[in-house]
């Protein structure tokens, strides 16, 4: 018997803990209240708002990419793209050259006029 434990009865809240709840009831139930609202402004935000521009990930890529290069890095990325260029414009200019030199020899041979 000595070593039961007393039940003691709950202590009556105190007037301050009586307004923290009531605070907190008051801000649920206007929760509760304002939720509807809530929702249709915000499907009505996401239905006016302009969707990102599709190369939005490519323009982020490439922001991350030139943030994570160094300077010599950057000049061997140019030089590689300005080859390339060149090569293209000399294969344009040869593939120029291939269809005049067919034109005129079919003009010279008569198969056009």
């Amino acid at each position: 018997m000595f070593f039961r434990k007393m039940k003691r009865s709950p202590a009556p809240p105190t007037p301050d803990e009586l307004s923290d709840i009531d605070l907190e009831i008051k801000k649920y139930e206007s929760l509760i209240e304002n939720a509807p609202l809530k929702l249709l402004e915000q499907r009505e935000r996401e239905r006016t708002t302009i969707p990102a521009p599709d190369d939005f990930a490519d323009r982020r890529r490439e922001r991350r990419f030139y943030a994570e290069l160094s300077k010599g890095q950057i000049i061997n990325e140019k030089r590689y793209h300005t080859r390339n260029t060149v090569l293209f414009v000399l294969l344009a200019a040869a593939t120029v050259s291939v269809c005049w030199w067919i034109y005129s020899s079919l003009v010279r041979y008569g198969i056009i006029s």
